[in-house]
């Protein structure tokens, strides 16, 4: 009888405490960008500091198209995967090229709070959008 009790016990804390550790190990924010027709959507999003964040960059279109965050990863650690083609320097990343229907994610935890423009610098364009870190 003790036994039985004992495995319900242990089944309900499993049940009751095993999606609180998933949650735990799940990055804080995870937004996915979508570059199509000359455009960044979603135009705004917003991360919070000193939280682990992913943003997911999909390109929808034929061309290729750039993500260069402007000052938002300087000097901060950037784990990139994906089929694109990341450019750091001694700030740390750069931007990323990612070829027409590629996908990369960015890992990183913003240090620094405010608005932070990312734009696809190659010729013609003119694809502007922010993140804002509270």
């Amino acid at each position: 009888m003790r036994r039985a009790r004992a495995c319900i016990g242990l089944a309900l804390a499993v049940g009751f405490l095993g999606p609180l550790a998933l949650a735990a190990e799940a990055p804080s924010a995870s937004v996915e960008i979508v570059a199509s027709k000359r455009a960044f959507t979603p135009d705004t999003l917003t991360l919070l500091k000193g939280e682990p964040a992913t943003l997911a960059i999909r390109n929808d279109d034929e061309d290729l198209h750039a993500f260069v965050p402007l000052l938002l990863l300087q000097h901060a650690n950037v784990q990139v995967s994906g089929n694109g083609a990341p450019e750091f320097n001694e700030t740390g990343f750069v931007r990323v090229l990612i070829p027409p229907h590629g996908r990369v994610e960015l890992r990183f935890t913003p240090k620094t709070a405010g608005t932070f423009h990312y734009i696809c610098d190659l010729p013609g364009h003119s694809m502007r959008a922010q993140i804002v870190v509270k």
